[in-house]
């Protein structure tokens, strides 16, 4: 059949294909989809709420998996370098694995770094109690080397610029479906206020309190209700003997009796405190991938685990 429409003449062609058009309404083919792949599964969330059936986007860390540790397969390389657009947050395994793409001008996606604007908070500052401490009698403390805090995903502030470089991003690479871009990004910025404007006031009469993490992944989080994270882990590793004693004096003089921590790290050191004050260990997961829903879970939580003192 395809032979013989090309036989055809093409005024024939031309009026069968116009009346075709007259009976069945104009012929579209179905736009191409843009290729999209983020770092982690809430950077998806956001990017799929904003291109909806425009984009099909991948996800480089599996659930469960630990971003400090992670390390990208070469198949997940090469697809990336098939994709239109990577949407960066400039963690650690991002900077090796861009670094392995093609250079500017070769093919690969084109990277949008959803972090340019946001003024990042430094990784929590930790009080060592060892044999180096100054002649004062204080301690030293270490910001692990001037790093700064990737986890920007749980701050509703930093959101909203985020999902304004995805937006931006979409309709760079797709000005012909710009309005659905913007529009669905509009819904999702109300989405966000609102859901803030419910955790501020679930929150509100927590402000100043302290809640124990594993990992220190909250420190946006905290910030926006006017809380402080006090954190197990140390520098992406388990703290030594003399820092878990210290770690659970701090915790019995602050009455918790809850430590909060990540399925995606081991957790004995955490586990190992929470017995030692008599409580116990709560799933607080920053990657979970339904993002809005996760973090009205978290201030839930958090509340609970404030409120109650650990004894629910």
């Amino acid at each position: 059949m395809d032979n013989m429409i090309c036989l055809l003449p093409k005024r024939l062609l031309s009026l069968l294909l116009g009346c075709g058009a007259l009976l069945f309404g104009p012929i579209t083919l179905p736009a191409a989809e843009l290729q999209v792949v983020t770092g982690i599964a809430p950077l998806s969330f956001l990017v799929s709420e904003i291109g909806g059936e425009r984009v099909r986007v991948g996800t480089l860390i599996p659930p469960g998996q630990d971003p400090h540790t992670f390390e990208p397969r070469p198949g997940q390389v090469t697809e990336l370098g098939q994709a239109d657009l990577y949407f960066a947050l400039d963690m650690p395994f991002e900077r090796t694995l861009l670094a392995r793409l093609p250079r500017r001008g070769a093919s690969g996606p084109r990277i949008i770094d959803v972090t340019r604007g946001i003024d990042k908070l430094p990784m929590p500052e930790h009080h060592h109690h060892d044999d180096h401490d100054d002649h004062h009698g204080e301690s030293k403390s270490h910001n692990r080397h001037g790093e700064l805090d990737p986890h920007i995903w749980l701050g509703p502030e930093q959101l909203l610029t985020v999902i304004e470089h995805i937006r931006d991003g979409l309709v760079t690479a797709d000005p012909d479906h710009a309005s659905i871009y913007r529009e669905k990004h509009n819904r999702l910025r109300r989405t966000i206020e609102e859901v803030h404007a419910r955790n501020r006031e679930k929150l509100a009469p927590l402000a100043g309190q302290t809640f124990f993490v594993y990992h220190p992944a909250f420190g946006y989080f905290a910030a926006a209700y006017d809380l402080r994270q006090t954190t197990v882990e140390i520098s992406g590793k388990s703290p030594t003997p003399r820092q878990l004693i210290a770690l659970i004096e701090a915790a019995r003089q602050a009455g918790v009796r809850i430590i909060f921590v990540q399925p995606q790290f081991d957790q004995r050191s955490a586990v190992a405190v929470a017995r030692a004050i008599d409580g116990r260990v709560v799933a607080l997961d920053p990657l979970a991938a339904d993002l809005l829903t996760n973090l009205e879970q978290m201030a839930t939580t958090i509340k609970t685990a404030l409120t109650n003192d650990g004894d629910q």
